[in-house]
């Protein structure tokens, strides 16, 4: 039995979850392993479970917790709970307990830190953070139960990080960290060694002006919020980027046998310079042996861990920044201090859109949407941004420097040196150079676009089919980007379908506002085109009351841009909003609230808020606490949200009063049928996976191809759509590196797919594998199926087919051929029996590799299945024989006049229409 404090609680026997009942027997139960092992009094856990005033029976209800805490746990005594005066005493394996493993960790990272290991300290740190699931015991907190116990682990947390952190900017991994950091430093603005951490990063990235503006942030927080100036620490630090000091390099490090560390290889043209104080960086380099090996600590001797590379395949696009400078206006002065700007100029507005800036060559600089997130609108992206550094640079760069655009869409290959990486070590593919050409054609101020970001846009094709432009003359002022198409919501224009429920439950949630006359919060929760929106637009069509709507914008927008918006969607509320933009966070959320308060006094009024999961934390701080801070009046606010809602805020809503979370469902088959055209196959019903978004895009391709006679059948040569393809690979990014690993090896397995299947193709341990399978799970990309023998780990199956078949076509072609012989090497370590899964890899190697090859491995294929067949039919196992046999003769060598074997056994892969090149699972 296992207990798990860090994040939800729970308890695990046999790699199965616990029942644990009530609120009161859950948080029981926490309280007792904090103390494991320690005598809790009864009157001690009567004010951890309830705050004043204390119900009068609370002592018998502490008794019913611990008597079903006793119910739960195992019968063979290993652990046991006893009733010791005056209270009781769990005994329990502090091993079993994830918090305890979790500070062992913390203590060895840190012991290896203070000895300047900084590779087995960053190692061992980053395994106990890996522990965390989510705040400690977030099922039990979200009542609003707040323990002293969890807010020091949530400390300890948070100063691990800070260590860990630390002792990877010492191995030089500060390009990798930069992602990371700025996002822990949004969450905790105000810790000043975390600030300290991120200044560090940038200025060893080139990026003094950002490291600076952290500095000033941090100043700005620590000022108008306790009236206090930044540590002298950081103040020091400042001063020391202004002068360049040359105490802050980072010398290169020796890596034996070429080993690919981010302290041994920096990324090529990315400054070296700058290292911190010893108060707020780490030393200049770990300690080495005679050897130049990284010297562990006191950890035992452990080995250090190898990495784990990455790469990964996906759509994305490109946008170059070239700048020509007129040499006989200014001196060269001037002429540095405007490309500083300009390079401030990109960094701010890739920041603002979402890309990724990447190594400058020459006088072009490079920004790269998809990578390491993707967004299904990346081509827009890049387009506006274009626009938006030409706006800022009209009235000044542009006087004596000629700056062109230049956007390419397609597909990239990145290589990432650990999963642990927040950006890849490098990219490769024709994308940029597609970019370059495009460069050559770009007049200044201009900006160009490929075919497909053409597309991707709504304009249409050059004269050669090749490229489209989007022109301006120099020293045009532009006000606005283009206009982009926004892509149709699910259904839209067609009947709303199966949603019949949800929407009477928010009718029935307007009665109450209207009866009750109280503000009520609705959150609708689901995935990507699960029709949120259609939904929302359904029910508000309805009323007859006002209904403001407002939608987080993707990128480019303000903190408030939302509640603007829904300003705006009213006669007469441009100003108020335009007014709203303007203010801090806080304090346009009082005057939003104002007047919506206002509003409400005439008489009911309702608020649709689309998109919040892309709303910044502050903002859902403010919406979260609506219900709270509004006054009573009838004012109903429906926010509609992504899964990556609930990632952010695992507690979204909990303990908040009139608030109600809607989550919507697949459509059951017959009823996503109904959206598409014409007949449809459960094949291509499976795909669609009754999604409506998912229909919806494959009966508009059917539209296209209707001179195809299609007929709603899926062959298995139709494409994935390119938007459906798009929305689905921005979901998967939604994962942490390692989970999307993870989830791409599960793609291998069709049937049967289980832990140990998954850990045999990643190299992990099947401890690691079983917890990375858990969390997709949690987030609603795979689906638990019962096993029959119960001491087997739990197997899987994918929630979406579609996603299988997008994160399977993510991974390289090489890498597949050999994830499959890996998948071929672990099948051989089964009971006969389970021979007949070793089909469906071989028929997937002869056809991925190269026709030279094929009947190689066609060849040895065969043996290997005839040899499955005979240890199978030995075995009794007389259907997994056939199957194997078959399999065998498929592919055995036919005359050169028939037709070859496996074209008629095997279907042939998944093929996009608008990129051939690509071949996705099949």
């Amino acid at each position: 039995m296992r207990f798990s404090l860090l994040g939800p609680l729970e308890v695990l026997r046999d790699g199965r979850p616990v029942p644990l009942g009530g609120v009161n027997q859950r948080a029981a139960l926490g309280f007792l392993l904090l103390h494991a092992n320690t005598v809790v009094s009864t009157s001690d856990l009567i004010r951890a479970l309830w705050d004043e005033p204390v119900p009068p029976t609370a002592r018998k209800m502490v008794q019913n917790a611990v008597a079903g805490v006793r119910r739960a746990l195992p019968a063979d005594g290993s652990v046991t709970l006893a009733t010791v005066p005056p209270g009781y005493l769990l005994r329990v394996d502090p091993e079993l307990i994830d918090a305890t493993r979790f500070h062992e960790l913390v203590d060895r990272g840190r012991a290896d830190f203070r000895a300047e290991a900084w590779e087995p300290a960053a190692r061992r740190l980053r395994e106990a953070l890996a522990l965390w699931r989510g705040p400690a015991m977030a099922d039990v907190t979200e009542t609003g139960t707040a323990w002293p116990e969890l807010t020091m682990l949530e400390e300890t947390r948070l100063a691990a990080l800070e260590d860990c952190l630390e002792a990877e900017l010492a191995l030089g991994r500060h390009h990798a960290l930069i992602g990371e950091m700025t996002s822990l430093v949004d969450e905790e603005p105000a810790r000043e060694r975390l600030c300290g951490l991120l200044m560090l990063a940038l200025y060893r990235c080139g990026r003094q002006p950002e490291a600076l503006a952290v500095y000033h942030h941090l100043r700005d927080i620590l000022r108008d919020g306790f009236g206090l100036d930044p540590a002298p620490e950081l103040r020091r630090l400042e001063r020391d980027i202004l002068n360049h000091h040359p105490g802050l390099a980072l010398p290169r490090q020796t890596v034996p046998g070429g080993a690919a560390d981010g302290a041994a290889r920096p990324e090529t043209g990315a400054a070296e310079s700058a290292a911190g104080q010893a108060s707020v960086g780490p030393p200049d380099r770990p300690p080495h042996d005679g050897s130049g090996r990284t010297v562990p600590g006191d950890g035992g001797g452990d080995p250090v861990s190898a990495e784990r590379p990455v790469a990964e395949r996906k759509r994305a696009s490109v946008l170059l920044v070239r700048t020509r400078v007129d040499v006989v206006f200014g001196d060269s002065e001037c002429v540095d201090e405007t490309l500083n700007e300009l390079a401030r100029v990109v960094a701010e507005e890739a920041r603002r859109f979402g890309g990724l800036v990447r190594e400058t060559l020459g006088s072009v600089r490079s920004v790269v949407f998809g990578f390491p997130r993707s967004h299904e609108d990346d081509p827009e992206r890049a387009v506006h941004m274009a626009f938006a550094v030409r706006e800022r640079l009209a009235d000044s760069v542009l006087e004596f420097l000629g700056v062109q655009f230049a956007v390419a869409t397609g597909e990239v290959l990145a290589s990432y040196r650990d999963e642990n990486d927040a950006a890849p070590a490098q990219l490769s593919g024709t994308v940029p150079h597609a970019a370059e050409q495009l460069l050559a054609h770009t007049r200044p101020g201009g900006v160009r676009v490929c075919h497909v970001t053409a597309r991707a846009l709504g304009l249409p094709a050059g004269e050669d089919g090749a490229a489209g432009a989007l022109r301006a003359s120099a020293g045009r002022q532009l006000t606005a980007p283009p206009p982009v198409p926004v892509p149709p919501a699910a259904g839209h224009g067609a009947p709303l379908i199966g949603r019949d429920r949800d929407l009477e439950v928010l009718r029935g949630v307007l009665g109450d506002v209207h009866r009750r006359q109280r503000p009520h919060l609705v959150t609708v929760l689901g995935e990507p085109g699960i029709g949120k929106s259609r939904l929302v637009a359904e029910f508000a069509a309805a009323l007859p009351e006002p209904v403001l709507i407002g939608r987080t914008p993707p990128y480019g927008g303000g903190a408030l841009a939302a509640l603007a918006d829904a300003l705006r969607s009213r006669p007469g509320g441009a100003d108020a909003a335009r007014q709203l933009e303007r203010l801090p966070v806080q304090a346009g959320a009082a005057v939003w609230r104002r007047t919506l308060t206002d509003l409400a006094m005439d008489g009911p009024v309702t608020v649709v808020l689309e998109d919040l999961h892309r709303a910044p934390g502050a903002l859902l701080d403010e919406i979260e606490d609506l219900t709270e801070r509004l006054d009573q009046v009838p004012l109903l606010i429906v926010v509609t949200a992504r899964p990556e809602l609930r990632q952010r805020r695992a507690r979204w809503g909990c303990g908040r009063r009139d608030v109600v979370t809607l989550t919507l469902d697949p459509l059951p088959a017959e009823e996503a049928a109904e959206l598409l055209l014409g007949p449809a196959e459960g094949v291509l019903l499976s795909l669609v996976g009754g999604n409506p978004r998912h229909a919806e895009e494959y009966a508009r391709a059917s539209r296209e191809h209707a001179d195809e006679a299609y007929d709603g059948a899926f062959d298995g040569v139709f494409s994935i759509p390119a938007r459906l393809r798009a929305l689905i690979a921005a979901r998967i990014d939604t994962l942490p590196l390692p989970e999307r690993a993870v989830l791409r090896d599960a793609t291998f397995f069709q049937d049967g797919l289980r832990p140990e299947g998954v850990a045999a193709l990643s190299g992990r341990p099947a401890e690691e594998a079983a917890e990375l399978l858990r969390g997709l799970e949690r987030k609603d990309f795979l689906v638990r199926r019962r096993t029959v023998d119960p001491a087997r780990e739990p197997g899987y199956a994918f929630r979406q087919p579609l996603v299988r078949e997008v994160a399977h076509a993510q991974l390289p072609r090489s890498q597949r051929i050999a994830k499959h012989r890996s998948a071929v090497a672990w099948i051989g370590t089964l009971p006969a029996d389970e021979a007949g899964l070793l089909v469906h890899h071989y028929r997937q190697l002869v056809l991925l590799n190269a026709p030279q090859l094929s009947s190689d491995v066609a060849r040895q294929a065969r043996h290997a299945l005839l040899e499955a067949e005979r240890r199978a039919a030995a075995a009794g196992a007389h259907d997994t024989a056939a199957r194997c046999r078959r399999a065998a003769h498929d592919l055995r060598p036919v005359p050169a006049r028939g037709a070859p074997p496996r074209a008629a056994s095997h279907r042939p892969p998944i093929r996009h229409a608008d990129d051939p090149t690509v071949a996705t699972y099949g």
